[in-house]
C-alpha cells in the first residue's frame, strides 16, 4: 500500500504532542509519589519514538515495541525498581505508545499481519505487568487495559476503510482523467489522419478516370492504393468509434502552431508574463502540434494558479532532428498542489498521457531552490 505522506505528517503531529503530554504526566506522577523518573525516561523515550515511525514501518514499530517493553521491564525487575504504571504495569507515556502503534498496524498492515502484531503487543502488554514490580502508588485500572486496546483496533479499522476509500476515488478520477485525453487524441487524430487518408482514396480514385498513356499502368497500381487507403481509413474510423465511448464535442487542431502558441502565451490583467521562445526547423504534424500546445497551455495555467510569486514563465518549443522538445518553467514557491479542483488537478496525468500516446518522454517536477519545470520530448514522425 502506498503511503500518503501528507496525511501522515497530518497524523504524526498531534500523535507527537499527545506523547509529550503523557511523558509529562509521567514525570508528574514521578515527582508526587517522590520517584526518581531517571529509570523510566530510557524505554518511554524510545518506545515513544517507535511509535512516531509506526505509520511509516508498522511492522517494525510493531516489534520494536515489544522488545523495548520487554527489555527494559528485565531492566526494571533486575534493580528492582517499580515505576508509577497507568494501566496494565504501562506508564501514561508507553499507553499512548502502544494504543498509536496497534492503530499504525491495523491501518497500515494487511490483515493477517495486523493480527499476528496485534496479539504480539498484547502479549508483550501483558508479560510487562508480570516482569515489572509492582508500584505501590499504582492506580486501580478499571479495565482500561481491555477496553483502550478494543478501541485502537477499532480506530485503526475506520482509517483502513477509509485509505481503502480514497484509493478507490483517487484511481477513478485518475482512470477517467486518461480515458478524456485518450478521446480527444483520438478525435484529433481521426481530423487529421482521416483526412489525408480519405484524400488519398480521391486522389486514387481521379487518377483511375483520368488516366491516358499507359492504361495499364493505373489499372494496375491505382487499385491498391485505393484499397489499402479505403481499409486504413475503415480500420481507423472502427478504432476511434470504440474509443469515443463519451460525449463532448470534437477538438478542432491547431492550424498555425506558432500562432497559437502566441495567443496561449498573451498576458491579461495580473496574471503571470509569460516568455516564448519558439524554434521551428521542421514542420510539426498536426497531431504533435496539437499536444505542444496543449501542454504549453496547461502548463501556464499551472504555473499561474499555484506558482506563489513567480516573476515569469518561460515557455520554449524547439522542433529539430525529428523532434520536438517542450520546456516550461517557472520561478515561484509550489505548495502542495490540492489533489480535486474541480476538473483540473490532474493535468500533469493528462499531459503525461497525452505524450505517452504519441511515444515521447515526459518528465515534471520542482527546481533546486524553487519553480517547477515541466519537460516533453516527442517525435515529429511515429517511430519504427
Amino acid at each position: 500500500m502506498k503511503l500518503d505522506w501528507r496525511g501522515l505528517t497530518i497524523w504524526d503531529w498531534p500523535l507527537a504532542g499527545l506523547l509529550a503530554l503523557a511523558l509529562l504526566l509521567d514525570g508528574a506522577t514521578a515527582s508526587e509519589l517522590g520517584y526518581d523518573d531517571r529509570w523510566e525516561l530510557p524505554g518511554f523515550l524510545v518506545v515513544c519514538a517507535l511509535a512516531l515511525l509506526a505509520s511509516r514501518w508498522p511492522v517494525v514499530a510493531g516489534v520494536g515495541v515489544v522488545v523495548v517493553l520487554l527489555a527494559w521491564s528485565v531492566v526494571l525487575r533486575l534493580a528492582g525498581v517499580a515505576v508509577p504504571a497507568a494501566a496494565g504495569g504501562l506508564g501514561a507515556a508507553e499507553v499512548v505508545a502502544v494504543l498509536a502503534v496497534i492503530v499504525a498496524v491495523v491501518r497500515r498492515t494487511s490483515r493477517s499481519t495486523a493480527a499476528g502484531l496485534v496479539g504480539l503487543l498484547l502479549l508483550g502488554c501483558l508479560a510487562v505487568g508480570v516482569l515489572r514490580p509492582e508500584h505501590p502508588g499504582a492506580p486501580q485500572e478499571l479495565g482500561w487495559s481491555v477496553v483502550l486496546p478494543v478501541v485502537a483496533v477499532v480506530a485503526g479499522w475506520v482509517l483502513r476503510v477509509r485509505d481503502a476509500r480514497q484509493a478507490r476515488e483517487l484511481r477513478a478520477v485518475v482512470v477517467a482523467t486518461q480515458l478524456r485525453e485518450r478521446v480527444a487524441l483520438a478525435r484529433e487524430l481521426h481530423d487529421v489522419v482521416a483526412h489525408h487518408i480519405g484524400g488519398m482514396v480521391v486522389q486514387a480514385q481521379a487518377a483511375q478516370a483520368v488516366a491516358l498513356p499507359d492504361p495499364g499502368a493505373p489499372a494496375r497500381v491505382l487499385p491498391v492504393i485505393e484499397r489499402a487507403g479505403a481499409e486504413a481509413l475503415s480500420a481507423m474510423q472502427r478504432m476511434v468509434a470504440m474509443l469515443q465511448d463519451v460525449d463532448g464535442d470534437p477538438v478542432t487542431p491547431p492550424t498555425d502552431l506558432l500562432a497559437d502558441l502566441r495567443a496561449a502565451a498573451v498576458t491579461s490583467g495580473d496574471a503571470t508574463a509569460v516568455r516564448l521562445a519558439v524554434e521551428l526547423g521542421e514542420p510539426v504534424p498536426a497531431a504533435v502540434a496539437t499536444t505542444v500546445l496543449r501542454l504549453v497551455q496547461e502548463s501556464v495555467t499551472n504555473a499561474r494558479r499555484y506558482a506563489v510569486g513567480a516573476r515569469e514563465i518561460t515557455a520554449t518549443v524547439r522542433a529539430g532532428d525529428g523532434r520536438v522538445r517542450v520546456q516550461v518553467r517557472d520561478d515561484g514557491r509550489h505548495a502542495d498542489r490540492p489533489r480535486r479542483s474541480g476538473g483540473g488537478g490532474y493535468g500533469l496525468v493528462g499531459m503525461r498521457e497525452r505524450v505517452q500516446l504519441l511515444g515521447g518522454r515526459f518528465e515534471a517536477g520542482r527546481l533546486p531552490g524553487a519553480g517547477w519545470q515541466v519537460l516533453a520530448d516527442l517525435p515529429l514522425r511515429p517511430e519504427p
